[in-house]
């Protein structure tokens, strides 16, 4: 018996990568207007994001069906494995609701279904230690075990240049948006407890990433056996400053930078830059 992970496309992992890391990606889809993508698939982050910018009509997201999940299932049930399924917030999506559909259905006790309570370079801190566990030998109930703790203890931090998306896409309440956008300032965003909302406000971008640091520390600080990994929307080159920033003042370099893909992207919006910790258990 193996143990299989399986993830959904927005942990942003590339086709590729996943393969060479041994999980498998279910996607989920963009609608843009009459037209259907589906995210790292048939839908690059890059190419997203150039059409995000030339486009007057905003995107909507559709999660994956309960059919989507059956061939992992089916496959999983008669080799006898175990599969680990670490997927999109549940309070962002209804990903996790269709896992748990396909698992009825399939009647197979061996699924394991985590809400990780994040997205993007979040969910990839999680899987990465599932990974790490998973060649160590641990079972699939142990695995399961840690992540379902250290899930509570996983942050983004983000710095968007525009709230606009996350507020059209109803990631953010109307008070949150008046709150951010008011004279200008700098909102960096939190994401924790599966949900998106408004942890601090600056007067400028060098201002928004020492915010993070301060937020980062009055929460505990980071982990510095988890590492962080950064995340950033359209150009790789909108990162490079807050790289340099967050290597020097973490004092090591990142785990993984993270090409954020078209469903996150949809709420976030170009330009945006991000990190993702593991916090210190207390």
């Amino acid at each position: 018996m193996s143990i299989r992970i399986l993830c959904d496309s927005t942990c942003d992992y590339t086709t590729q990568q996943a393969e060479e890391l041994g999980i498998s990606l279910v996607p989920l889809r963009v609608v843009w207007g009459a037209e259907e993508y589906y995210d790292g698939v048939t839908m690059q982050p890059e190419e997203f994001f150039d059409k995000l910018a030339a486009s007057e009509l905003l995107p909507t997201t559709s999660q994956p069906s309960p059919e989507a999940f059956l061939p992992h299932f089916r496959a999983a049930k008669e080799a006898g494995d175990e599969v680990i399924c670490i997927l999109l917030s549940a309070a962002l999506s209804g990903t996790c609701q269709s896992a748990l559909i396909a698992r009825d259905m399939v009647e197979y006790d061996g699924i394991h279904i985590i809400d990780s309570r994040q997205a993007s370079l979040g969910a990839q801190l999680l899987i990465g230690h599932a990974l790490k566990m998973r060649e160590e030998g641990r079972s699939a109930e142990e695995i399961v075990s840690v992540l379902e703790e250290e899930r509570e203890r996983v942050r983004i931090y983000l710095i968007v240049d525009t709230l606009l998306y996350l507020q059209k896409g109803g990631r953010l309440s109307a008070a949150g948006m008046t709150v951010g956008s008011a004279l200008n300032l700098k909102p960096v965003l939190e994401v924790s407890g599966g949900g998106v909302h408004v942890a601090g406000i600056a007067r400028s971008q060098k201002g928004a990433w020492e915010k993070i640091l301060r937020l980062l520390e009055k929460s505990g600080g980071m982990d510095p056996m988890s590492g962080y990994n950064l995340g950033f929307t359209g150009k790789r080159a909108c990162l490079d400053a807050f790289e340099a920033f967050m290597e020097e003042r973490l004092g090591t370099a990142c785990g993984r930078v993270v090409s954020v893909g078209s469903v996150i992207g949809v709420h976030v919006g170009p330009g945006a830059n991000a990190v993702a910790v593991v916090l210190q258990k207390r």
